[in-house]
C-alpha cells in the first residue's frame, strides 16, 4: 500500500476529523473542561482545554500514554495529525495553531 495513494483520497472533512478526535482525545487523557467547536467569520473553531501540541506531536510514533491510558481513546499510532495537516496543505488551507 502506498500512503500517497491513502492521503489523496482524504478531504478536508478527514482532516477535520483527526482534529475533533485529537481533541477529544486531549479531554479525555488531561480530564479537561468540553471541547468547543464553532464556526467565526474566520472558519472553524476547535479548541480542547489540554496541554497543548508539543514537538513531539509532529513526529511518527505510537503515544504511550494514550496506549495506556482510559477506554475511549480514538487514536494511538500518532498519525492523525500529520496526515491532517498534510491534507489541510494539499487542499490550501492554512490552519492556525495555537
Amino acid at each position: 500500500m502506498n500512503i500517497e495513494d491513502v492521503l489523496e483520497n482524504w478531504e478536508p472533512y478527514h482532516a477535520i476529523r483527526e482534529v475533533i478526535a485529537n481533541a477529544l482525545d486531549e479531554q479525555l487523557i488531561s480530564d479537561t473542561a468540553d471541547i468547543e467547536i464553532s464556526e467565526g467569520e474566520d472558519g472553524w473553531h476547535i479548541r480542547d482545554f489540554g496541554r497543548g501540541i508539543q514537538i513531539e506531536h509532529f513526529t511518527m510514533n505510537e503515544n504511550p500514554e494514550k496506549l495506556d491510558s482510559k477506554d475511549g481513546v480514538i487514536g494511538k499510532f500518532g498519525v492523525g495529525l500529520k496526515d491532517a495537516l498534510a491534507t489541510f496543505n494539499r487542499n490550501g488551507i492554512s490552519p492556525e495553531i495555537r
